[in-house]
């Protein structure tokens, strides 16, 4: 698969951004490991791209939760593991809730604008807990607790 986009920030910026984390990440071979990480990660979860925003910006943040979870891994710290509920997430959620999809995705757009980028991600783009995890600023327990309590409000509105 090929996205120019990511094509072309590959060829412009890996080198520099190889350098960039080197020292931070102990040597060259760790930083060679933790961009080539954050580049599949961009393959991976394009679709979430937002095109008004600058390429850049999405790629570092990916880029800069594959250096916490590579400093996390070397420092004993195993990689975060889904609950065995949240396995349950990659069950496409439209086909949990086909019947009420444009109502649910209505009701997302009247949320917070955290809660709408979470929830959209989860059942537009059917990510789990640890891709959102991947692909943003937010922890696991925070992204959990929206999706959460956004289910607890489907209960209550669609016993």
């Amino acid at each position: 698969m090929t996205i120019p986009v990511i094509k072309k920030h590959f060829i412009d910026n890996r080198d520099t951004t190889v350098k960039k984390i080197s020292f931070r990440m102990g040597s060259p071979e760790a930083a060679e490991d933790v961009v080539q990480e954050a580049y599949y990660r961009a393959l991976r979860y394009y679709d979430s791209y937002n095109e008004a925003r600058p390429f850049n910006n999405w790629f570092s943040v990916i880029l800069r939760n594959c250096v916490a979870e590579y400093k996390n891994i070397e420092r004993g710290h195993p990689k975060q593991q889904e609950e065995d509920e949240d396995k349950e997430e990659a069950i496409a959620p439209q086909s949990l809730y086909s019947d009420y999809y444009n109502e649910i995705i209505e009701l997302i757009q009247t949320k917070s604008a955290i809660q709408i980028e979470i929830l959209n991600y989860f059942f537009i783009n059917h990510y789990t807990v640890l891709d959102i995890c991947a692909i943003t600023n937010y922890n696991y327990k925070q992204i959990h607790q929206v999706i959460q309590r956004f289910r607890n409000e489907l209960k209550e509105i669609y016993k």
